[in-house]
């Protein structure tokens, strides 16, 4: 009876972080001006895992990029900050009134598909207007760590980051290798860099910040196959300049003790043996169960604490770049 006790609490564990596949309206009243760069499609080895339908989001305005210019000068010089994962990233358990604000151009939200590709204010929750395979629709998104990082990062160097969500719950580090996905997000990296190119935007630093894990605890995965996995899901893009992947590993499951140990130590041993992948931050390993009123999903103040963490260390390491 224990045994099927605890099978049966995994599987709902399984249930609780996999997507559901809704569309929702997000209002925004911000009008919209178009500007579009085409992508250049690339192409991945897949691995044999079942990739679910893209997700998709129909807002129901098209907000107002950030104005570019069309002078030979640089207009303005970011770092690119790809946030990417499954739901804790997308911010299934936070609270866009508890993240903090984040003044005009110190930080952007870089958005492709639902809306006029371009820079936008950073609002909560952040990637609402994202889609494709990479996204999780607006209902399933509270509040996100993304704020945080941005306050954190802007007040560490002094530049702005430019972040894009690539984030959807219920994925495994086998999803984030298969195909489609490899393709759709090295097409994103595409067109955020020809944008830029285009739009007269600098991009000084390339970055990604990977919140992932939860699925592939539940399914024991094994640990060096996870580290393997990791390294594969963003070789493409260090092929094409991505400088840094800074790790924020996942928690705790609250009454599953352990689940998680073997993800977390991969993603420790990782950030200890290769210079391409740095920890971030550590604080929802180290908060307490209050933190996670359903379980898995950490409410915003864990969200904050770890965005802000994180943002600071990728400041500082930024400087370090030459």
């Amino acid at each position: 009876m224990r045994r099927l006790r605890i099978i049966t609490a995994v599987t709902a564990a399984v249930l609780l972080c996999t997507v559901v596949d809704v569309d929702a309206a997000v209002p925004d009243t911000n009008p919209a001006i178009p500007m579009t760069t085409n992508a250049l499609p690339q192409t991945a080895t897949a691995v044999p895992v079942t990739t679910p339908a893209p997700a998709a989001t129909t807002p129901s305005a098209s907000p107002t990029p950030v104005a570019a210019t069309t002078t030979p000068a640089a207009l303005r010089t970011v770092d690119l900050v790809i946030f990417a994962g499954q739901s804790n990233m997308s911010g299934r358990g936070g609270n866009a009134k508890a993240a903090p604000g984040v003044a005009t151009d110190s930080g952007y939200e870089f958005r492709i598909g639902t809306c006029p590709t371009g820079l936008y204010p950073v609002t909560e929750p952040f990637g609402v207007y994202s889609n494709g395979y990479l996204c999780d629709p607006p209902i399933l998104r509270g509040g996100s760590l993304v704020s945080s990082f941005m306050n954190a990062y802007y007040k560490g160097c002094g530049v702005p980051a430019m972040g894009f969500s690539a984030a959807r719950g219920g994925t495994s580090i086998g999803y984030w290798q298969t195909a489609p996905v490899q393709a759709e997000l090295t097409d994103k990296y595409n067109t955020i860099n020809a944008w830029c190119t285009t739009n007269h935007v600098f991009i000084r630093r390339k970055y990604v910040v990977w919140l992932q894990g939860e699925t592939d605890g539940v399914a024991n995965i094994d640990k060096e196959t996870y580290k393997t996995g990791l390294v594969n899901v963003f070789s493409t893009l260090f092929s094409k300049g991505l400088d840094q992947v800074f790790i924020i590993p996942i928690g705790q499951y609250v009454g599953l003790p352990g689940t998680y140990d073997k993800v977390r130590a991969a993603d420790m041993e990782l950030c200890a043996s290769d210079p391409r992948f740095t920890l971030g931050s550590d604080a929802l390993g180290q908060l307490p169960a209050t933190y996670i009123p359903d379980g898995c999903h950490y409410n915003q103040a864990a969200l904050n604490i770890a965005g802000s963490q994180c943002g600071a260390v990728a400041a500082q390491r930024s400087k370090a770049i030459p």
